[in-house]
C-alpha cells in the first residue's frame, strides 16, 4: 500500500513538473503585430526566451532580436523590447490573453504602450 501511495505521488510530481515546464513554452512560434506589418518568431535562450524578427518592412530588421532576456513567472513573461526608432531597449511584460493572443507592454518613463500581437498559423 505504501509503495502504490508513493509511486502515485512520483507519478504526479512527475507530471505536474512537466506541466509547468511546458506552459512556460506557450509563447514559442511566430507571432504578428495587430497591423500584420512585423513576424517576430519567439524561441528558447538558455533558461528564458527571445523573439527575432522574421519579417518586417525594413528588410534590415529581418534576424534582429526584438525581445531579449524573457523569462517566465506568475503568469507573466518579464524582459526587454528593443524599439528600433529609438534604438534602445525598455522593459517590457507579456501576457498570453489566449492560446493565440499575446499583449505586450512596454514602459519608458512615465509612458507605457501595449499591443495584441496574434499567432502566425
Amino acid at each position: 500500500m505504501k509503495s502504490t501511495l508513493m509511486l502515485l505521488f512520483v507519478a504526479v510530481e512527475l507530471t505536474t513538473g512537466a506541466h509547468a515546464q511546458t506552459s512556460a513554452d506557450a509563447i514559442l512560434g511566430k507571432w504578428t503585430n495587430e497591423d500584420q506589418t512585423r513576424v517576430i518568431e519567439f524561441v528558447k535562450d538558455g533558461g528564458g526566451y527571445q523573439a527575432l524578427i522574421r519579417q518586417a518592412p525594413d528588410q534590415s530588421l529581418v534576424g534582429k532580436k526584438q525581445l531579449t532576456g524573457i523569462t517566465y513567472g506568475k503568469g507573466v513573461y518579464t524582459g526587454q523590447v528593443w524599439l528600433p526608432k529609438h534604438g534602445k531597449n525598455y522593459p517590457c511584460t507579456l501576457t498570453l490573453k489566449t492560446n493565440d493572443s499575446l499583449e505586450l507592454s512596454a514602459k519608458a518613463g512615465f509612458m507605457s504602450k501595449s499591443q495584441m500581437w496574434t499567432r502566425v498559423r
